[in-house]
């Protein structure tokens, strides 16, 4: 018998921190696929591209009560509703940007949203975020720019100018200034005469900008798969690098609050005290959702994820708190009768001691190695389990039950020999009609010897 060895590469908080995130409550409504979150007043907006955009009401920080599921009615480019985007609020009204155009909603009463219309000319654009400072709304058109529209008439914007960019992803309008994530680019806009912007400089960073937020001194950006970086307003027009921080996932969306930085990043919420720009992790909650954007009022967080909301909030944590580095073990291919051992981290990030009541794996194939013990703050132990292949498509789960108040039941995902691609299986050949960018046929048995990365879209 064969036994493999594997050990996954795990960026985790060794240090007890003193402040963390608890979970109070969350919702999976009928909407999915959600991309973005507003707060306006005691309300939240997600959009979702499947199913419609929720409304939340949160007077009660901690807990969502639904209000209504909404659809984007009308726009151009064929049947159906708008699919929501990105939005973000101004007074009674919302601005979503759409798979069908710019749209304008009242939501001054929030149980019953009323789409009041689409932007002319927006109808063919690739929207993406927005940013509102006073009356002036910018808008990220992607390859087709950034669109700058007054709001002196909130319920019906008006193109003021458009700048030219490469791929504009995520705009911040400070003072005389919009800054602009144009692919890795970040654009410095001048904006003093809105009716003629012009590109004052470009810093160039090293992935795709995904977000800019700014507390008027410092600006923050997510830089996706490079993690987080802050710089300098000192000179408006030069922005200077302060620091930048790696992070362990995908930094999508970033929030500022009560001096902190909350920060999407993809199966995990994290939290920087921004002391001049400079970062210090203090906050991290690994969920395995998918979080796709986030916002914060006071110290409440919200957590977009793609099939759900959860509140989360930023606090002293008086009893344990339990944190997994991985939410799911998807291992590689393993001849049946062989072994394949993975592992993770669970750390207690709270001021008591963590009482492990019981921890186990809901499939025979997959063998705990070595039991989780009980965890005094700030203490970490490396659990390995054992895939031992008996068949294929074996799924599973690693279930700890716990005294953490808020998550007494936290599961670990375990898959092996899953029905499809397996990491280590060879690849079955295909052969398909090129129906896009060509013609003829696409055989994989014809790029034997070059890398091959196949990306899989579903259509709008």
């Amino acid at each position: 018998m064969r036994r493999y060895y594997f050990k996954l590469p795990i960026i985790f908080m060794s240090l007890l921190m003193p402040l963390n995130l608890e979970l109070h409550s969350s919702d999976n409504p009928s909407a999915s696929h959600f991309l973005d979150g507003e707060i306006s007043g005691n309300t939240l907006i997600v959009t979702g591209t499947v199913g419609g955009t929720e409304f939340y009401d949160i007077t009660d920080r901690e807990n969502l009560v639904h209000l209504d599921n909404f659809s984007i009615s009308g726009g151009g480019g064929g049947g159906g509703n708008a699919k929501g985007i990105a939005v973000i609020s101004h007074g009674n009204y919302a601005y979503f940007s759409t798979t069908k155009g710019l749209a304008t909603v009242n939501i001054s009463n929030p149980s019953n949203p009323q789409t009041i219309g689409f932007s002319s000319g927006t109808s063919g654009l690739n929207l993406e975020n927005l940013d509102i400072s006073n009356s002036l709304l910018a808008v990220c058109a992607h390859t087709d720019g950034v669109r700058f529209y007054s709001l002196s008439n909130p319920s019906s914007p008006t193109l003021i100018s458009t700048i030219s960019t490469d791929n504009a992803w995520t705009v911040k309008i400070i003072n005389n200034y919009a800054y602009v994530g144009d692919n890795s680019s970040l654009l410095v806009i001048n904006i003093e005469d809105i009716e003629s912007p012009y590109i004052e400089n470009s810093i160039t960073l090293g992935s795709a900008i995904k977000d800019i937020a700014s507390d008027g001194q410092v600006i923050y950006v997510a830089n996706g798969s490079d993690g987080i970086s802050a710089f300098s307003l000192h000179n408006p027009s030069y922005p200077e690098l302060i620091d930048s921080y790696n992070t362990p996932g995908l930094a999508n969306r970033i929030h500022i609050f009560n001096g902190y930085l909350a920060v999407s990043d993809w199966e995990s919420i994290l939290v920087f005290e921004i002391d001049g720009g400079v970062f210090s992790l203090v906050g991290y909650k690994s969920n395995g959702k998918r979080a796709m954007a986030i916002n914060a009022d006071g110290n409440y967080i919200y957590s977009i994820e793609w099939g759900s909301v959860q509140v989360y909030e930023y606090k002293e944590i008086s009893g344990p708190d339990i944190d997994l580095s991985e939410l799911e073990l998807n291992y590689p291919y393993v001849e049946n009768g062989d072994t394949f051992s993975m592992s993770i981290d669970v750390t207690n990030n709270g001021k008591e001691n963590l009482v492990i009541y019981d921890n186990y794996t809901t499939n025979s194939e997959f063998i705990v190695s070595n039991p989780l013990n009980d965890l005094g703050p700030g203490e970490t132990q490396t659990v390995e389990i054992i895939y031992s292949s008996q068949s294929n498509n074996a799924s599973g789960s690693y279930r700890i039950y716990s005294n953490d108040s808020d998550e007494y039941e936290v599961i670990c995902e375990t898959n092996g020999n899953i029905n499809g691609a397996n990491i280590g299986q060879h690849a079955p050949d295909f052969n398909l009609q090129v129906i896009a960018n060509g013609s003829g046929n696409y055989s994989l048995s014809d790029q034997i010897g070059n890398i091959v990365v196949l990306a899989f879209f579903a259509p709008n």
